[in-house]
């Protein structure tokens, strides 16, 4: 099925470069609107720059919309679609039920791949689940289909969480840094830390991460004296309440 993608920035590079790097040569149609990097995507990807963004929902199976919220459904006035099309929307905080008059007839799915795609890593909450949707990104990340909205909103706020990863190790990475390692192996150590914890986790799907973490952070040890003093520390009631706050805005 032909991909036709409006909304050429970020997101849009790190799927067309996922789905390309899982193997999947099917044809990707592009928007010419941001002209500089689709020109780098079609380049480097085997990507067509349609004329415009009718055009890109002519020639498209499945139309993906990964514009900035703001200029979602702006972007959707602009274009008709038809019948048996799918209206793959990326867009963060814009519901089903406000795309679907401007996509009418198409069917309308909603996904939120992150910056791993880009190396066929992560996830993303799919709604409503679609067949033709899994087919695609279940070879570029993790797909979780899941039951409403509201549910897909919690997966809109932990693809932010996600984001401010990069942030918490990058800040380790200096904070080491800071104590005298050289920079190349604090970025190591720091990156190392939760990849080899979330790798374990992956591999062992019915570990219950919290009675692992208490396995590991037993009376006396130093884990346990981390652990509790970032609790003292207000650690986990600041992630609690900025998680609240976000999932509170993304209601707006």
């Amino acid at each position: 099925m032909t991909l036709g993608i409006i909304g050429v920035g970020h997101l849009a590079s790190y799927l067309v470069a996922g789905i390309r790097r899982s193997g999947d040569q099917r044809r990707i149609v592009l928007s010419p609107r941001n002209k500089d990097v689709a020109a780098k995507i079609a380049a480097n990807f085997n990507c067509e720059i349609a004329k415009d963004n009718q055009s890109v929902v002519n020639e498209a199976d499945i139309v993906l919309l990964a514009t900035r919220p703001v200029h979602a459904l702006m972007a959707l006035q602009e274009v008709a679609f038809r019948e048996g099309q799918i209206m793959l929307s990326a867009v963060a905080g814009v519901c089903v039920n406000d795309i679907t008059p401007y996509a009418k007839p198409a069917e309308v799915v909603r996904c939120l791949p992150l910056a791993p795609a880009e190396v066929c890593a992560g996830a993303t909450p799919i709604f409503p689940d679609n067949a033709a949707v899994q087919e695609l990104l279940d070879p570029v990340v993790t797909v979780i289909p899941v039951e409403d909205e509201e549910e897909f909103e919690l997966g809109s706020v932990f693809g932010c969480i996600g984001g401010w990863v990069y942030t918490l190790i990058g800040q380790l990475q200096n904070w080491l840094e800071k104590q005298g390692m050289p920079s190349e192996q604090a970025r190591s150590l720091a990156i190392e830390t939760f990849h080899g914890a979330t790798s374990l986790a992956k591999e062992q799907p019915t570990m219950d991460l919290l009675e692992q973490a208490n396995l590991i952070a037993t009376e006396g040890t130093f884990t346990k004296f981390f652990q509790d003093t970032f609790e003292d520390k207000g650690g986990m009631k600041a992630l609690f309440e900025s998680s609240d706050a976000l999932s509170e805005r993304l209601k707006l």
